[in-house]
């Protein structure tokens, strides 16, 4: 049957939950302590996790929120008395599949409320595969069409570039030659580009190792990446001016952070992208504003990114990390942040999105610290 682990303070309690549903064909795990209880998630990996709020060494919440972002897919349930609700609305919005009410029949429902539990969680999970290979043939169809729009004016901005480096025309000077080949270069730089952020689109993770390095440096690194592109980019690569950047204040607020260990090459693609999009939502600010932070809490770094520019509805906040999604036509057509999502994901950390129509937008990620 299934490997469960309960995790109740009164250790009678816990042994008599473990025997009911021993009864019933499962396999327990019993402990009164989350540091035991984490550990032995970690190590056995067990199907359904049992909370009682009441712990010996902390409380379910704190159990289930560790539970829930080591892995969010896991089937976490807690145990509550009558009349705590507002315990069940906070474990639930931690990340908690669902709850059990401890009734004067608690024991005798007991394995068939865990039967119950299983087939809703088999039938929730089959849904969301099911919606996920929907969601997967969509965007490689879309996928598709982006590819052949994009490199395919790439591809004729550089042939274009190139044919207009005329050897036969004495009058054409050197300078002219070399600004074409340069505008050549350019265009197949951006193909690189694009290369690259979509490889990480890719479970595989980067190359690069992690390595200790200043943070602001990337920050500072990626502000100015995004300035060369767009003085010196292809126009299709964004949908603001050039004017923007004699307007923008641009603040780094990384540079009291510690040297962290870090994949450089994972955080500079994530900085690019979001100083990019936030550079497009200033165009029309009368005093556009730029603001980058951050902050160690423990094991993670929390990196926020916050502009005074058009904001977001909540249509767009709902799409905004999906494939290809855009809201601005065909420029700039949206692989960034995708990729962005793909590698918060990929170093275990989170990303949220505050934002309203004509109040700017702030973007939080977090990004999980290997050795800490």
């Amino acid at each position: 049957m299934a490997l469960i682990l309960i995790v109740e303070r009164n250790k009678v309690t816990g042994e008599y939950v473990a025997a009911t549903l021993k009864k019933a064909g499962h396999e327990t795990l019993v402990t009164s302590f989350q540091t035991e209880a984490l550990a032995m998630f970690q190590e056995r990996k067990p199907d359904l996790v049992i909370v009682n709020y009441f712990l010996a060494d902390s409380d379910g919440l704190k159990l289930i929120s560790a539970l829930t972002r080591q892995s969010p897919e896991a089937m976490v349930v807690m145990t509550t008395g009558l009349g705590n609700e507002a315990l069940v609305r906070e474990a639930m919005s931690l990340g908690a599949f669902d709850y059990i009410v401890k009734g004067k029949t608690y024991f005798t429902d007991l394995p068939q409320l865990v039967e119950d539990l299983f087939l809703r969680f088999t039938a929730k999970n089959l849904k969301r595969v099911s919606e996920q290979q929907a969601s997967r043939l969509e965007a490689q169809t879309e996928l598709a069409g982006w590819l052949d729009h994009n490199f395919k004016n790439i591809l004729s901005a550089v042939a274009g570039s190139l044919s207009l480096i005329n050897f036969d025309n004495p009058e054409q000077s050197q300078e002219k030659r070399q600004e074409y080949l340069q505008d050549g270069l350019s265009s197949l730089n951006t193909a690189v580009k694009l290369l690259d952020n979509l490889s990480r689109l890719s479970d595989g993770g980067s190359s690069e190792d992690e390595r200790s390095l200043l943070v602001s440096s990337v920050v500072d690194e990626a502000w100015q990446w995004v300035k060369d592109r767009l003085l010196n980019g292809p126009k299709e690569e964004f949908s603001v001016s050039k004017d923007i950047l004699t307007q923008v204040t641009f603040i780094n607020e990384t540079r009291n952070l510690e040297p962290q260990k870090v994949v450089r090459e994972d955080l500079l693609t994530i900085f690019e992208a979001l100083i990019k999009n936030a550079l497009e939502a200033l165009a029309q600010s009368p005093e556009p504003r730029l603001i980058v932070s951050a902050h160690r809490d423990k094991e993670y770094l929390s990196f926020t990114v916050r502009d005074n520019g058009r904001g977001m509805d909540d249509r767009v906040k709902r799409h905004a990390f999906e494939p290809l999604f855009s809201t601005k036509g065909q420029v700039g057509v949206g692989i960034s942040l995708t990729t962005v999502m793909a590698l918060v994901t990929r170093h275990l950390g989170q990303i949220k999105v505050e934002s309203q129509p004509g109040q700017g937008t702030l973007i939080n990620f977090t990004y999980k610290l290997i050795y800490f």
